[in-house]
Order: C-alpha cells, then sequence, then structure tokens
C-alpha cells in the first residue's frame, strides 16, 4: 500500500462517482417514463444500490486485479480504455504525433506522481487545495456534529424504546432525527406537545427514516462530503437522495392509511410557517435528516409544493425489493466494467513497448535534422 495506490484509488473512485451519475440521470429518466413513477421507495433502494456500486469499486478493482495475478481471470475479457486507445493509435486509427500521443496516454500517471512526489508548482497546487478543502469540511462536519450533540444533550429526553430516544427542545424549529453511535434520537420542537396530530405525524415520518435506513445513509454520505467537496457528482447524488427520502418516506407513511393526506400535508406547512417566523428558520445541522428543508434553502418551497402535489395524485406503487433488486444489478455491472476498464495499465505490453520504441525514433529524427541545419 502506497501513497500512488492510494491516490490512484480515489480518483478511480471519483471517476466511478461521476460515470454513476449519468447512470443515474438514465435510470431515472427511465423510471419516469414507465409505470414505477410513482414508486419513489423503489427509486430510492435503487439509488442506494448504486451509491453502494461506487463505494465498493476499489474492492472490485483490487479483487480483478488479484485474480488476473493467480491466472483465474483473464485481463482481456474486460480491456482497458487506454490500452484500446494505444492499440486503435498503433493500427493508424487516427494520426497524431508520438510523443503528444505518449503524453495525453501516460497523463493520469504523471498527474499521480506529480501530486503525490509533489514534483511540480501545478502538483504542490492541487495537492493544497486537496489537503485544504478536506480539512475545511472535515472541521465544519466536526463542528456540525458537536452542535447536535450539544442541542440532545440540552434538550428534554420524553420518551425512550430500546435505543430510540424521543427529546424536545427550544433549539429547533423543524423536528429531526440523528444517531449516535448506539442509540437514535427524535427531537422535537417543543411547541409540537400544542399540537397532538402533528406530533403524532412527526414522531411516525422520522420513524420511517429509520426504516428505511436514511440516517445511516445521511451519516455515511457526510462523513464522505470531505473527500468528495469537489466533484459534482457527490453534490447531485446528495440532492437526489435528500428529495428522494422525503418523497418515499411520505408514501410509506400515507400507505398506512392511518393518517390522512389533508392531516399529512397541514402538518408541512405549519412547521414550514413556523420556521419562518422573526425568531426562527434556525440552521439545519447535519448529519440528520429534518420533517422539511429549511426554509433559508431557496429551493426549499419549490420542493415543498412537489412533495404535496406527488400525495396528492398518488399512482400505482410497488414496493417489492425484489424490483429495486433487478434494477440494481444491471447497474452494479455497468459500474463493475467501468472501474476495471478505467484502470491504467502499468506493464510492459507489447503496444506499449512499440509506442515507446516509435516515440525515440521520431526524438531521434528530431535530433539529426537539428545536427543537419
Amino acid at each position: 500500500m502506497t501513497a500512488s495506490s492510494v491516490f490512484n484509488a480515489y480518483i478511480d473512485t471519483n471517476i466511478m462517482l461521476m460515470l454513476a451519475a449519468f447512470l443515474w440521470l438514465s435510470t431515472r429518466t427511465l423510471l419516469k417514463r414507465s409505470y414505477l413513477r410513482s414508486a419513489f421507495s423503489t427509486h430510492l433502494q435503487v439509488l442506494y444500490g448504486l451509491l453502494l456500486a461506487v463505494a465498493i469499486a476499489p474492492v472490485i478493482i483490487c479483487l480483478h486485479n488479484w485474480l488476473t495475478q493467480i491466472g483465474l481471470v483473464n485481463s482481456g475479457y474486460v480491456p482497458s480504455i487506454s490500452d484500446y486507445a494505444l492499440s486503435q493509435y498503433l493500427n493508424g486509427k487516427f494520426q497524431m504525433a508520438p510523443s503528444t500521443f505518449e503524453t495525453l496516454w501516460m497523463s493520469r500517471t504523471l498527474f499521480i506522481q506529480n501530486v503525490v512526489s509533489l514534483g511540480s508548482s501545478a502538483g504542490i497546487a492541487i495537492a493544497a487545495t486537496l489537503g485544504l478543502g478536506i480539512l475545511v469540511y472535515s472541521i465544519r462536519l466536526l463542528g456540525n456534529a458537536l452542535s447536535i450533540r450539544k442541542t440532545i444533550q440540552r434538550s428534554y429526553l420524553w420518551r425512550r424504546s430500546g435505543r430510540l430516544e424521543i427529546r424536545l427542545t427550544d433549539r429547533s424549529d423543524i423536528p429531526f432525527s440523528t444517531r449516535g453511535l448506539r442509540r437514535r434520537y427524535i427531537v422535537l420542537p417543543s411547541t409540537l406537545l400544542l399540537e397532538a396530530d402533528d406530533l403524532k405525524i412527526a414522531i411516525t415520518h422520522e420513524i420511517q427514516h429509520m426504516r428505511q435506513g436514511d440516517l445511516d445513509w445521511e451519516l455515511a454520505l457526510e462523513l464522505a462530503r470531505p473527500l468528495f467537496f469537489w466533484n459534482p457528482g457527490f453534490a447531485f447524488f446528495k440532492r437526489e437522495v435528500e428529495a428522494l427520502r422525503e418523497l418515499a418516506c411520505d408514501q410509506q407513511v400515507l400507505m398506512r392509511k392511518q393518517i390522512g393526506i389533508r392531516e399529512y400535508c397541514d402538518c408541512l406547512l405549519r412547521v414550514c410557517r413556523n420556521a419562518i417566523k422573526p425568531n426562527g428558520a434556525r440552521k439545519i445541522l447535519v448529519p440528520s435528516v429534518p420533517l422539511v428543508s429549511s426554509p433559508k434553502d431557496k429551493h426549499a418551497a419549490k420542493f415543498l409544493r412537489f412533495r404535496v402535489m406527488s400525495m396528492l395524485s398518488r399512482g400505482r406503487v410497488l414496493p417489492g425489493r425484489w424490483v429495486s433488486c433487478i434494477l440494481v444489478l444491471p447497474l452494479l455491472a455497468f459500474i463493475s466494467i467501468g472501474s476495471i476498464a478505467t484502470q491504467s495499465n502499468g506493464d510492459w505490453s507489447q503496444d506499449r513497448l512499440m509506442l515507446s520504441t516509435i516515440v525515440n525514433l521520431e526524438r531521434l529524427d528530431q535530433r539529426t535534422l537539428a545536427t543537419q541545419y
């Protein structure tokens, strides 16, 4: 395990994150045009499955490399993109100066070397930017975690069931749920005690988030944010998860038919109204899963309207997990193949030796011409 291999795995994960974002855009479009367009729980499970595939991509690469080394898998089964580009160049499919192609072909390897060894000013700048960004976002995450812990410690323990604690606080205007290492918490504004229906809805809603595993995923995504703060694919997935988990939670709660749609929507509107009072709208800290988005979020009103419209126009829902598994399997295959295909080949293959020979001949020819003139 070297610094180069770790940084190479980091680059692979970022590439797979971007690939997964395009896969999810395509999958989401297909789901919206199918009879599963209203099955938000299925959408969420597929999204979680895709994120899990990205998380295990480095493991798949290591497993493939190990199986290749011991001879159980032929490396030609999944050709490397770089090797394919090299073979096409050597076959004359496109014209380019050999030295220029070699520079482009080796760009990833050179980039990793420059960043890890700090061998150039660009490498130093990139390493410093990544290090500073990771440090800043890690400090922010730690600060938010400490703020949530302080809110929980200063709250009043109202109910306890096993590892679940329901607490009341005056430090938050929006109900939210979070978790620690052993316990899970539902934190409610103390004003909800005056609204029995809203209290019931808030607790039911947050418990459903726990059943869906949303707390665990929220914690995992927030822990990953410092590493992928610059990656637009990560920001895209974070927004998608936040939206789908609320839509799926609303849908699952209403499917039990213990709470009416109008009663549920009125509760969401009242919570938002209380949060935009002059003394309200306090920041929602992460990692936590709130009942509604913070009113300070510019997209909060638009998304709340979409949530209400989704509840009023419920379509056919297929909550079976087998549907999600069927949809996740091809996505997992795409990520696995993509993670292997994007690997740079470190071996001196015949094509690479030929490219090196052509480049050396080109340089020798240039020196000969320079000597003649």
